[in-house]
């Protein structure tokens, strides 16, 4: 009993000392551009109360949609303990009645001895065209931002290239050189003897250069940010990102730079 007591007041001092941090972390922050937390107060439910079919139905149905994973009846029944498995059985079977009636675009099936909520193979095309979509996006990024490291770094590994960007570039690396923006220029003389790579005439094509002379210096990019940036935001944000971690845009501005010191030299 004593040592349940002194667990209990442990944990109290604990939660004690958490709300102090939060409240003085808070107080010391600056009001302006700070999103307030937001604080959700959950009741305690009471699980074995007694709830109409119509209620159940629904609390079920949230439960479906919300879980990443099928739910078993038991895990059901954890929050519904008024009812019994086979009656929590009968109310998913009126759900997947009632989508299967109205046609609805999504359906409840069982899968791996619970039920969960899933689109209808029918619609597949569709949310695999968004998909797509987002991943083409996804890849033209990455695709343009490995780019233009190796152009301006150039020649360059493919490890060094991961250093900058902090990511696994394989497929990049392959996709562009299958499109012939890239090529291996050569070997770097350390251990391993990784490929190098640089870009080629075509990339020049592409983007409308005579030659790699052609693009944009730091300076160039630094005047078209400040002219489309008002300077006193600009310089705040400056302040801004050396008081915090690096941001990507620091990734950048720190990318441009040595690559612009490598082309010099």
């Amino acid at each position: 009993m004593e040592a349940k007591a002194k667990e209990k007041e442990r944990e109290q001092k604990l939660k004690e000392l958490r709300r102090e941090l939060e409240e003085k972390i808070f107080s010391e922050l600056p009001s302006e551009g700070v999103v307030p937390t937001i604080h959700v107060k959950v009741e305690k439910l009471d699980e074995t109360l007694a709830v109409d079919d119509k209620t159940a139905k629904r609390i079920i149905e949230a439960l479906l949609f919300s879980s990443s994973k099928p739910i078993t009846v038991s895990e059901v029944k954890k929050v519904l303990r008024g009812l019994r498995p086979s009656e929590i059985e009968k109310l998913i079977l009126n759900l997947k009645t009632e989508y299967e009636q109205e046609t609805r675009s999504f359906r409840i099936q069982e899968i791996a001895g619970g039920y969960e909520i899933s689109t209808d193979p029918k619609f597949a095309p569709w949310i695999m065209k968004l998909e797509m979509h987002k991943r083409a996006r996804q890849a033209t990024q990455s695709a343009l931002e490995t780019l233009a490291i190796i152009a301006y770094k150039q020649p360059v590994t493919r490890a060094e290239i991961e250093d900058l960007r902090g990511v696994d570039i394989a497929s990049v690396i392959a996709a562009l050189l299958e499109k012939s923006l890239i090529k291996i220029v050569g070997r770097k003389e350390v251990p391993g003897r990784p490929f190098l790579y640089g870009t080629t005439e075509k990339f020049l094509e592409h983007f409308g250069l005579k030659s790699l002379s052609d693009l944009p210096q730091v300076g160039e990019i630094r005047e078209l940010v400040e002219k489309s940036i008002p300077k006193e935001k600009l310089l705040n944000q400056e302040t801004k990102n050396e008081e915090t971690t690096a941001e990507p845009s620091n990734d950048a501005s720190g990318f441009g730079e040595t690559a612009q010191e490598n082309r010099s030299a």
